[in-house]
């Protein structure tokens, strides 16, 4: 859940949606299982019913010192057994308390059903959202998929804001070319470790598909366009994000000069970003970050090098590694923020500047075709939510089907119990089954939640989610509508913007 919407999220999703230790089991006494990794030993922890984890997993060396704002560096290899009983620490970020978070963040944990398996099991690993300024891997319970669907699940962390987003070179030089794309080589390198290293906990690095949402699944986009992570895994599942994210270096470089002004830097003065207490750095962050402003602010960059080409294009090229996509939106995913927002309650020309950079221009422009056909209520939540996220997916989804990719569109429909509409984030507890207080009273949300969940294991451990969900193709537009009663269904034209830019926020 995105840091700055924490208050409005207590009170309209977490109640819906289990927080990440709800069905956590006790530690059994005794020591726990031992599993070899290619750099040294780690002891984990086996529950009560048998499901063994292993948290706070280092997958690189610490960013610190001189390795700040560079690509991850391989792990030292070590020779005791090391303790792998804690999650490791939050990525450097605000909170309403100040910063938090440790620069020595690059971890992820393992959820196992058996470290010895007979049979190597399917691997799922999780990619948190947070708008690439909050979260950790730690905020979700990869039991969910270990325990009772027989899934090895991994989450991870990586480096957020400007530590892991930051272009630099323009200013630090050729060293740092790849400073912008800090956090997808992390996430490359957690990839990269899961291929090497899975397999001594019962998965099988044959069969791995890449999770996110929100950010999580933008970083993912960024990943499938990064060459280095080809054949690192199998599938992926977008929910409510795209390439959209990846931004070109000019914009890169405008975020980055507005930290300076933030820290009263000039940009001559850039090298002490290399030596600023990361406290310093998350403050200045905070500033720029402010309300709807930090909605889009930060992100991959073109690099020309991690990221080497417009990722639509190299996707739609034919050479491009075999793939399997579930890719998807909320039916009102700008609905959350326009509630949190005061600014985005009404139509606001200024705002969505604010949203899209010079973009904004032509996301009004289309708000006000739509406000002038009716009906005319909902044009500007139908808007909103088409430019920040669906317009986005199904290009994404398009494209991976036409150049023969199998790809699956959902959308969720569902209106929870005593809660809100299908609004960002809201498939969460449904798609992990994992439900909070309020909707677990519901029968009808729980056999939701099953069906979704149950989709999802499918996809992950076989390929496909199931029978009765067609592939997508352009030409037909089918997808599934998660709601009180799901089906698969044509869905009327995706709206398209063919001049909007796959790029959503441009400086």
């Amino acid at each position: 859940m995105l840091r700055w919407l924490k208050p409005f999220a207590l009170a309209v999703c977490w109640p819906l949606f289990a927080p990440p230790t709800a069905h956590a089991q006790p530690a059994a006494p005794g020591p726990g299982p031992v599993c070899q990794t290619r750099a040294g030993r780690l002891r984990g922890t086996r529950a009560a019913d048998g499901l063994v984890v292993f948290k706070g997993v280092a997958y690189a060396a610490a960013p610190v010192g001189a390795g700040r704002f560079l690509p991850p560096r391989p792990l030292a290899p070590w020779a005791e057994v090391r303790p792998a009983t804690a999650f490791g620490p939050r990525a450097p970020q605000g909170s309403t308390t100040g910063p938090q978070g440790e620069d020595n963040c690059l971890t992820l944990n393992v959820w196992t059903p058996s470290v010895r398996a007979r049979r190597a099991k399917p691997v799922v690993v999780w990619v948190h959202g947070g708008a690439f300024t909050g979260g950790a891997g730690s905020d979700f319970d990869g039991g969910n998929f270990a325990r009772h669907d027989s899934i090895v699940a991994v989450s991870i962390n990586y480096r957020l804001g400007s530590l892991g987003f930051l272009q630099l070179s323009q200013w630090l030089g050729p060293a740092y070319r790849q400073s912008g794309n800090a956090g997808v080589l992390d996430a490359v390198a957690a990839l990269r470790w899961v291929h090497d290293n899975i397999a001594a906990f019962g998965g099988d690095p044959g069969r791995v598909t890449v999770m996110g949402e929100s950010a999580g699944a933008k970083l993912v986009g960024a990943v499938l366009a990064t060459p280095a992570a080809r054949g690192l895994f199998q599938q992926v599942i977008l929910e409510s994000g795209g390439v959209q994210a990846v931004r070109d270096t000019a914009t890169a470089a405008a975020v980055a000069q507005r930290l300076l002004g933030a820290l009263g830097l000039r940009p001559d003065q850039a090298s002490q970003l290399l030596t600023l207490p990361t406290a310093d750095l998350i403050r200045a962050q905070e500033k720029i970050a402010a309300g709807p402003a930090g909605l889009q602010l930060f992100g991959p960059v073109l690099d020309g090098v991690t990221i080497p080409e417009a990722p639509l294009a190299y996707l739609a090229r034919p050479d491009h590694a075999p793939l399997r996509a579930l890719v998807g939106t909320n039916r009102d995913e700008a609905a959350l923020f326009m509630g949190f927002w005061p600014a985005l309650q009404q139509p606001n020309a200024e705002v969505l500047t604010t949203l899209f950079g010079t973009n904004g221009g032509q996301v009004w422009q289309a708000y006000e075709r739509r406000a002038a056909a009716p009906p005319t209520g909902p044009a500007w939540l139908r808007n909103n939510t088409d430019y920040l996220y669906r317009l986005a997916s199904y290009r994404l989804a398009g494209t991976l089907a036409d150049a023969g990719q199998p790809t699956w569109l959902y959308r969720f429909d569902y209106q929870t119990p005593g809660g809100p509409g299908p609004v960002h984030a809201q498939e969460l507890g449904y798609a992990w089954n994992a439900l909070g207080p309020v909707a677990r009273q519901s029968a009808p949300a729980r056999a939701l939640a099953a069906q979704m969940h149950q989709r999802w294991v499918a996809f992950i451990a076989t390929g496909t989610p199931g029978a009765a969900w067609p592939a997508y193709r352009p030409a037909q537009r089918q997808a599934m509508v998660f709601d009180s009663v799901s089906r698969a269904r044509p869905l009327p034209a995706p709206y398209e913007d063919a001049a909007f830019p796959t790029q959503a926020f441009r400086l």
